[in-house]
């Protein structure tokens, strides 16, 4: 019993950075999908991608880490990552995120202002 024990807190390791990473690939599509004010087309595309990107992810994880077994720990661990991402990085990024885009509008505001760019979009 110890051999097939004594390698699980890798495989679950991985598992949580593959899941830290799907946090990560989903805050950048919905971040993507605010700043484009995606319809339901481009949400739809933008949904298949994470579907894929995530799947490419867990699986490659899963298969490095586990040579392709599925048990039950691995997805416990990519569930302990998403979770760990949900309360860590996650709010740090939607903050700084809005931070970036608040002063991406003041600087276009300021540069609409200018003459040159009021006749050349009129």
């Amino acid at each position: 019993m110890l051999f097939a024990t004594i390698g699980q807190w890798k495989v679950f390791v991985a598992m949580m950075v593959a899941g830290l990473l799907v946090g990560l690939v989903y805050d950048l599509l919905a971040a993507l999908r605010r700043l484009l004010r995606a319809g339901p087309l481009l949400s739809l595309c933008a949904d298949l991608a994470f579907g894929l990107l995530s799947a490419l992810l867990l699986g490659g994880a899963l298969t490095l880490a586990d040579y392709g077994r599925a048990r039950l720990y691995p997805f416990l661990g990519a569930g302990a990552g998403l979770l760990l991402y949900a309360l860590g990085p996650r709010r740090l990024g939607g903050a700084l995120f809005r931070a970036f885009v608040r002063a991406f509008r003041r600087i276009m505001r300021r540069i609409a202002k200018f003459h040159l760019i009021k006749v050349i979009f009129r």
